[in-house]
């Protein structure tokens, strides 16, 4: 498939294509060569930059405690983190999806993302995820969620002390003790908003749009990592970005020589906005 974007100034191109990251942390990509694929002029960062769906779609963030600052763990995957989000029964995706889980790795920042249609699905990619992660390997030492059912279970609690993770359940109205995912929750629904307004996508399509929004999360630097980006951080290299476009691009789909009618039908079908 190739998809094209829409004429932009460079600046506005890569800030549409991340997901509508602010503009000083491309920046500081770009200074710090923390991801290959990304060319844009200097002179752009120098002029006035606005982009209208930001303005339209996100607001202030609230803030959190910076007492657990400190406590942050810095070594990939020893405390994973998740939580729910509820969409609400008026915004369903295509497949019937009204809340998305997100697990985040708290020593690189990396995010899982699943969209669902029940919150008693979470179990079930909770499981499969640290699975797949200590079949690889790694070593995980706590696990730290809210005290929702969908946590707070028996099979969970027999995997978690099968394999000696220790399972750390939040207090309840205390939001700052799982703090970081759960802003995380508003960050990632800030951007998927701008994104969906800028391509002027319908509504269904936002566990889609979330998905591309939390790839592109894991390739954008952040200061917690030093300028550094959640991939690398986990993955060990630099994420390329060349082939990234724009949420919501015009692309085309080659058809087979096999599926064409006659001599006459098109190459290729369109898709997107």
């Amino acid at each position: 498939m190739t998809a094209i974007d829409a004429d932009a100034t460079p600046l506005m191109r890569w800030h549409e294509r991340l997901g509508h990251l602010n503009v000083s942390a491309i920046k500081r990509m770009m200074d710090k060569g923390v991801v290959s694929g990304m060319d844009i002029p200097a002179h752009w960062f120098k002029k006035q930059f606005v982009c209208l769906s930001c303005l339209s779609a996100k607001k202030k963030r609230m803030s959190y405690k910076s007492s657990a600052r400190h406590k942050r763990t810095t070594v990939n995957y020893e405390r994973l983190m998740s939580d729910i989000c509820d969409m609400g029964k008026y915004l369903p995706g295509l497949t019937g999806n009204r809340y998305f889980q997100l697990i985040q790795d708290e020593g690189s920042r990396y995010k899982w993302c699943f969209p669902l249609k029940s919150k008693d699905d979470a179990n079930g990619n909770t499981l499969r995820l640290m699975s797949e992660l200590i079949a690889q390997g790694h070593r995980i030492k706590t696990f730290s969620s809210d005290r929702g059912g969908e946590f707070l279970n028996t099979e969970l609690k027999t995997f978690l002390a099968l394999h000696g993770i220790r399972l750390v359940p939040t207090h309840p109205y205390t939001p700052e003790e799982n703090a970081l995912v759960e802003k995380l929750n508003g960050v990632l629904v800030n951007k998927m908003r701008a994104a969906m307004h800028a391509a002027n996508l319908p509504d269904q399509l936002w566990p889609e749009v979330l998905k591309y929004i939390v790839d592109i999360d894991n390739m954008s630097a952040t200061r917690a990592l030093n300028g550094r980006t959640p991939s690398e951080k986990l993955l060990g290299q630099k994420p390329d970005l060349h082939k990234i476009r724009v949420c919501g691009s015009v692309g085309f789909i080659h058809v087979p020589k096999e599926k064409r009618r006659t001599k006459l039908s098109p190459k290729s079908n369109r898709r997107g906005t």
